[in-house]
């Protein structure tokens, strides 16, 4: 582990929440640093597919492109390509750094809660609240997006609440056309590491520090 290699000293957790893993993990090390348990916090996450029987369950559940296509929000969508990936995010207060590659301003997560269909069906509505309440307690006005970085698998029962959810939060009453994308078009899914690629596509970065 990295806190055992660096000798590091402080909270220390593994973190498993299937695709949103990463990015759950960015938001304990995001509390940790405001709450003030630690002054800045080395977030990685990593996903590497070296067991074939993970292949063979995915595509029997019917999440993975028969073609190897990840198409995300195509008419054409059938699945996404598993990816593998191994991700750094370094996390520290705006007044401390040396350099500034971007900000993060807030975060938060939720839960989609029991649904009839089964835990692999996301909730069109929960992702609502979820973005509703997030810009609310941010205070950045939802007209300011120009790009929306979305999950974006290309599965059938993904894409369309996704779809449905930024389009009730942000494009309702809108002048401007908000452009989104999904970097597992590129790259494929890399599952519980997969936010990070996502980082990486829109800010092109390897740091991201908070604004404190």
């Amino acid at each position: 582990m990295i806190s055992y290699h660096f000798d590091l000293k402080g909270p220390s957790y593994v973190i498993d929440s299937a695709c949103s893993s990463s990015l759950y993990a960015l938001a304990v090390g995001y509390d940790c640093i405001i709450s003030g348990r630690c002054e800045d916090a080395i977030i990685g996450a990593a996903n590497l597919c070296f067991v074939p029987q993970i292949n063979l369950l995915f595509s029997r559940i019917g999440v993975l492109s028969l073609i190897g296509y990840c198409r995300p929000f195509d008419a054409a969508a059938n699945g996404y390509s598993r990816a593998e990936t191994v991700s750094v995010v370094y996390l520290q207060k705006a007044q401390n750094a040396k350099r500034i590659y971007a900000i993060c301003p807030h975060i938060k997560i939720n839960s989609d809660g029991y649904k009839v269909e089964g835990i692999t069906f996301p909730s069109s509505f929960v992702q609502s609240t979820l973005l509703t309440e997030f810009y609310n307690e941010c205070g950045i006005p939802t007209s300011c997006l120009d790009y929306m970085e979305a999950h974006g698998t290309a599965t059938k029962v993904g894409d369309p609440p996704e779809i449905n959810a930024i389009f009730n939060v942000f494009c309702k009453d809108r002048e401007t056309p908000l452009m989104i994308g999904s970097v597992k078009s590129n790259i494929g899914h890399a599952e519980p590491a997969s936010g990070f690629g996502q980082i990486a596509k829109v800010k092109q970065i390897t740091s991201v520090f908070i604004h404190y």
